[in-house]
């Protein structure tokens, strides 16, 4: 979620490095700590502090997950 148009045009042109910066954090969870909803709001809150720092000094104001697959 972005403020704007502007805000995701901006976002749209860091996508390959906002996917990078997600991988190489995803690869290095393990399935304990997807536990519970707490686990869940942890790495939102992580793909965010992520997202922002790809994105800066463009603002992201949530990530939304659709779907997570635990393997």
């Amino acid at each position: 979620e972005v403020a704007g148009e502007d805000q995701a045009a901006v976002v749209r042109q860091f996508v390959p490095r906002i996917l990078d910066s997600f991988h190489m954090y995803l690869r290095a969870i393990t399935p304990e700590e997807l536990q519970g909803a707490e686990g869940v709001y942890r790495i939102k809150e992580e793909l965010l502090v992520r997202t922002n720092e790809a994105v800066r000094p463009a603002q992201v104001r949530d990530v939304l997950v659709r779907e997570m697959l635990v393997q």
